[in-house]
């Protein structure tokens, strides 16, 4: 039993991917872990649906100088991956109004510090996380393609990539179509160039992934109750947490619900600038290509990968609220791009797929003690990079969960009272 561990009880509240590598590693560093969902393991949200990538080099937040003028172009191009729907934006305009201030100089260069620290551990936490699961198979380096339909478009794309570079991140640049279609054959015509950025990995399908990482994690002594709660209760040496007639109490929680977890953070008094950013995608179970690296269209917002259950092919981020349904014409767009990508995709038996991510304005998660309430603390706000950053905020939430009182300081959810 470690150090600040013995009888500590922790109930995490979300079975994603990153409510499940926390409950493995506390579990594995002697917490008594109780996990909670309304649904299976990694079956509702991203967990499910994303694209596979380990993003090592995602340091950039989205939100950045001269954000303004791009976005307006965006919204008006059917063919972009910014949607916003008109009906929901009266209601998105106080979190819109957050993620223009997050793109001034002071607030952006603190978020890409955050991000930089953070992204640093994306791949060896991931990597050393499933391993001591016994997973270890199931996730591997492999350098991601940067996707360009422009010269211009590349050109522009250097001095983003430069700074990368200062910040330690390796990249290549392949400005011939020749060594390009060497590199993936599977590709049309349209890509005019590359960036192959080194610090990448992808795992075998995410989903697999999640459940069975949190197979291990009840193998290592996790508790799990399918149960949609709906109530938490901070007293002064307890935490209740009630749903669907069932009644707990811990030392600690982590609330860790992906975009839904501002709702539990509202009746703790916490208000957490996390939207719902909806995400749109095609797995093609046998397109008659295997990809020989992760993808980046650069230019779309699009992501590809060849997983296990077949190639995946989605991204973009639409903002219509919680409960929003999906639109059957953005999984049209998404598969004509599909198929203007690959020049000999099988469409046949395509799955349509669409989950919401749980965004920031600054793009950092909130990796957090709560404001409010002693022993609540929150996990939440990983965008598109879940996967990615899953098993790194499980090290830092460790730490807090600890009594450590700086760890996660660029990640606390104090930094949004701060002046940008």
């Amino acid at each position: 039993m470690e150090d600040g561990a013995e009888a500590c009880a922790v109930g995490v509240i979300g079975a994603g991917i990153v409510g499940v590598a926390l409950a493995f590693l506390l579990s594995r560093r002697g917490f008594v872990v109780t996990l909670l969902d309304r649904d299976a393991p990694g079956r509702a949200g991203p967990s499910f649906g994303n694209a596979g990538h380990i993003a090592g080099s995602e340091i950039f937040p989205i939100s950045n100088p001269g954000i303004l003028g791009r976005a307006i172009r965006m919204l008006v191009d059917p063919n972009a991956p910014l949607k916003i729907d008109p009906f929901y934006a009266p209601r998105l305009a106080p979190w819109l109004y957050r993620f223009y201030l997050s793109g001034r100089q002071r607030a952006y260069q603190r978020a890409t510090n955050a991000l930089t620290l953070l992204s640093a551990k994306a791949l060896p936490s991931t990597k050393t996380l499933l391993a001591e699961a016994g997973l270890g198979n199931m996730v591997r380096h492999a350098p991601a393609l940067y996707l360009y339909e422009s010269r211009h478009s590349l050109e522009s794309a250097m001095p983003y990539w430069r700074a990368k570079q200062e910040r330690g991140h390796s990249f290549t640049v392949i400005a011939d179509q020749r060594d390009l279609a060497e590199l993936e054959p599977s590709l049309s015509r349209d890509f005019v160039g590359a960036i192959l950025s080194d610090d990448w990995g992808v795992v075998t399908d995410p989903y697999d992934v999640v459940t069975s990482l949190f197979q291990a994690a009840i193998g290592s002594g996790v508790e799990y109750w399918r149960a949609n709660v709906e109530e938490v209760h901070p007293a002064e040496h307890t935490i209740t947490v009630k749903g669907e007639g069932e009644v707990f109490s811990f030392d600690k929680v982590v609330i860790a619900c992906g975009a839904h977890t501002p709702l539990l953070a509202r009746q703790i008094g916490d208000c957490l600038p996390i939207e719902a950013e909806g995400g749109y995608n095609y797995t093609y179970p046998t397109p008659g290509l295997e990809l020989n690296h992760p993808l980046i269209l650069a230019d779309r917002g699009i992501a590809a990968t060849s997983l296990s259950s077949g190639l995946r092919v989605g991204g973009w981020a639409v903002f219509a609220g919680l409960n929003s349904e999906p639109k059957q014409a953005y999984f049209d767009r998404i598969g004509k791009i599909a198929e203007r990508t690959f020049s000999h995709l099988c469409t046949q038996g395509g799955k349509p797929w669409s989950g919401l991510r749980p965004s920031t304005p600054d793009s950092v998660p909130i990796i957090s003690r709560s404001g409010r309430a002693k022993g609540i603390f929150y996990s939440a706000g990983h965008g598109h990079c879940g996967l990615s950053l899953a098993a790194a905020s499980a090290e830092i939430m460790l730490e807090l969960l600890r009594g450590n009182q700086q760890a996660g300081q660029p990640f606390a959810i104090d930094r949004f009272e701060r002046p940008g």
